[in-house]
């Protein structure tokens, strides 16, 4: 099987990195967009619990990732599996580099090739993952 390339994203925004890594993570609830890129839809809620990443809709609760490594402020990196079986996991990494008086947030999607039509989840993922981006930047500028 042929390999599917990385997925990578990126966006700058207005915070140090300290407090880049602070909203992608501790805050995650408050920006990611459930309205559109979750499993139980918007009036669920994710959050990061015990080195996992969980969304929760009343007693309903999916595993979207472990986290794999933890380094604040320059690195998350996590299993990746919103809705799918644990053998699909795919790995994100999320580096946190100062820029200026900002941060470059860099993402990096790989692992494709344990989906059942690989070159379909990366190109779902490469159009899904500016959105978020987007809407994380939009929390870094909301406070």
């Amino acid at each position: 099987m042929a390999t599917v390339a990385p997925v990578r994203r990126a966006v700058a925004v207005a915070a140090r990195p300290e407090r880049a890594f602070e909203v992608f993570t501790d805050q995650i609830g408050r920006w990611w967009p459930l309205a559109t890129h979750s499993v139980f839809g918007e009036r669920a809620s994710v959050a990061f619990e015990d080195g996992r990443l969980v969304e929760r809709f009343g007693d309903q609760v999916s595993e979207w990732g472990e986290v794999l490594e933890w380094d604040p402020p320059r690195l998350l990196r996590l299993t990746w599996r919103p809705g799918n079986p644990a053998e699909e996991a795919t790995e994100v990494t999320v580096r946190f580099h100062p820029d200026g008086d900002g941060t470059r947030v860099e993402l990096e999607h790989v692992g494709w090739e344990r989906h059942a039509r690989p070159q379909q989840a990366a190109e779902d993922y490469s159009q899904g993952w500016p959105i978020v981006l987007g809407a994380f930047a939009d929390g870094v500028a909301a406070g």
